[in-house]
Formats: C-alpha cells, structure tokens, sequence
C-alpha cells in the first residue's frame, strides 16, 4: 500500500513548490491535497501509512490579539501531539524559522519550538538555518538539509534583454534593477528605493503581489516623486516574470531577514545575475563576484556599492553560469528523490 502525504498547506497560491515537489513522486505515494479539514480527520482515524509533510503553518496561528493567537498556538500543538499518537509521521520542512507577519513574537518562538520537538524530522534548505534552529530550540529531533528545487527553466525561455526591454518600454542602455516577489515588509524594498536615490541614472522596478497592503501604501508614498522607480504591485505569471527578468542588470532582494529564498533559487537557475545581503543562509547560495553580488545587509552605502560593481562587472555571463552550474543538482526531480527516500527510511523506522 502507498505511503499518503498530506501535505500543508495542500496548495500554495503564490508558490510552484507544493505542486512542482510532489509532481515528481513515484508510484508509490499517494499524494492527498484536499481541504485540511478532510485530510485532517484521515490522518487521526485512518490506519495506512500516514506522514503529514508541513510547510507552513504560521499563517493559520499568528493574529493581532494575543489571546487568539495563543488559543491558535495551543490547539496547533495538541493537534500535533495527538496525530504522532495516532501514528502520523510528522515532517517539517522550514521554510520560515520565524512568521512572515509576526505579532506575538514570545508565542511564535514557544509554537516554533513545540513544533520541532513533535516532529520526527525537521527538513531544512540551508544548513545556516539548521545551525538557527539547533542553537535557539534546544530538541532531539533530527534536521536534514534538503536543497530548495528548481525548474530547469523556471520561467520559460527568456527573450533577450533588447526585447524584453521594448515591451517593458526601456531603452537598451539605461541600468535596469528589479525586485520580485511577494511586497512584505521583512523584504527591506525600502533600502532599494533609498539606493535609487543615490543613483539617479538607474531604474528600479519593484513588482510582485502585496502581502500587506499597509507597507505598499508606504511604498507609493516614498516613490511618488521618484522618476526612477516603477512600482508593478500584482502577482506575476512565470511567462511575464520572465520578461522582467530578462529585461534588468540584476536581480536585488533586500531583505532583511530570510529563511529561504525560492525567488533566488528560480532566478539563478534561469541564469540571472542576483544582489543579495550577507545574511547566512543567503552566503550558501550567492558567492560575492562569483556567482552574484553581497552586500553588508541593511547599509545603503554598500548596497549602492554592489549595484555600481554588478553595472562594472565585465563578464556577468560567466557569473550567471557559475550560479546556474551551482544549482545543477537541484532540480525537482533530485529533490524530490530525496525526498522519496526521507519518507520511506522514516516508515520503515516507525513500522520495525
């Protein structure tokens, strides 16, 4: 019989990962994406072979009332305890270390804890964050590194930067920067468009779906006199990402804080020089004039810096293909080996 993964979320709105990972599986998963409400009551009273793969979770729990969201955080946990009692093989993959949107920052950390300690693998994509979560939650249980997976063209065939940047109305020779992904505010798009002004030569373009609208009105309010900013607040399809990526020097993303990045992994692996902050786990992935460009992170100076040197760099060919030949074995297809093979060691562990 199949093992069953129910995963969690069963589907990501803005996110290939849930759909491209378990496209991959073989035959002998069954792989159940229906509401949580139906899968949930499945795994407390069925008796097949059973993992709950969790991807996030954060969502469903933080909220601007304390009280609530230590309610949300309590039976989030019971949950937890009572399907591993019932048998359910309880897999994390950490995408987030901490909530995106985190009001209640003590309770988050006990929930992130809890939750590591009913697992019976935590998976992360970096091995930065697994040294985070080993020195913050003190546990036994055991954290493997499984690399974020990629299409091997994320976005489809990209046309040349002359015709992207006809369609986008560019001319060829002005510096074009972009930023893509989702507008939160831990995303630091700020420091960009403080950069811009440093650079008046230099055209920004921030796009992507606003997670919250409050930081977007923050986000008009500062670019409402600069020339060089254009602000494309809406979700992206691949073949139009495409175009923007096509059409730019550089990728930049900012952030402040990060976990993962499934924005520079797709990015890289469509060959598309990226600008990154030195946060650790964004230092496996970007090596400074090599496979990208770092910057001291939160310092507009040295973001400014590493815009000038990605404008001056003379060969950015050779640094997309280094990223790309970086990334040469992480495709879904591998991934999702891997994968494959975490789940049935961690059945056959459960089952002898």
């Amino acid at each position: 019989m199949p093992i069953t993964i129910y995963p969690f979320p069963p589907q990501l709105e803005y996110s290939p990962y849930v759909r491209a990972l378990y496209a991959q599986f073989g035959d002998e998963f069954h792989i159940d994406q229906r509401s949580p409400r139906i899968s949930i009551w499945r795994m407390m009273f069925g008796r097949h072979a059973r993992v709950w793969h969790i991807h996030f979770f954060d969502a469903i729990i933080q909220r601007p009332s304390k009280f609530i969201t230590w309610m949300r955080s309590t039976g989030w946990i019971m949950l937890l305890m009572f399907l591993r009692w019932r048998g359910v093989t309880l897999v994390w993959t950490v995408h987030n270390a901490e909530p995106h949107e985190c009001y209640h920052p003590d309770i988050a950390r006990r929930t992130v804890h809890h939750t590591i300690k009913q697992c019976h693998t935590v998976i992360t994509h970096h091995y930065a964050t697994r040294t985070y979560l080993n020195d913050h939650y003190p546990h036994n249980t055991p954290i493997q590194i499984i690399p974020h997976g990629h299409a091997k063209h994320p976005f489809g065939p990209l046309p040349s930067r002359r015709t992207a940047r006809q369609q986008l109305g560019f001319d060829n020779d002005t510096p074009v920067f972009l930023y893509l992904g989702m507008i939160r505010r831990y995303k630091g798009i700020e420091l960009l468009i403080d950069a811009m002004e440093l650079l008046p030569h230099v055209h920004l373009i921030v796009a992507g779906h606003p997670a919250d609208r409050a930081y977007l009105s923050e986000l008009h309010h500062m670019t409402a006199r600069r020339i060089n900013v254009t602000l494309r607040p809406r979700f992206l399809p691949d073949n139009e990402a495409g175009v923007y990526l096509a059409a730019c020097n550089a990728l930049v993303l900012p952030y402040r804080n990060i976990t993962t990045s499934g924005m520079l992994v797709a990015a890289q692996a469509a060959g598309v020089v990226c600008i990154v902050p030195n946060l650790p786990s964004l230092l496996e992935q970007v090596k400074d004039g090599e496979t990208g460009f770092v910057y001291h992170a939160d310092h507009v100076n040295s973001l400014v810096n590493a815009l000038e040197r990605a404008m001056a760099h003379p060969n950015t060919t050779h640094l997309q293909r280094q990223a790309q030949q970086s990334l040469a074995n992480h495709t879904w297809e591998q991934i999702a080996k891997q994968y494959m093979e975490l789940f049935v060691s961690l059945q056959q562990k459960r089952s002898s």
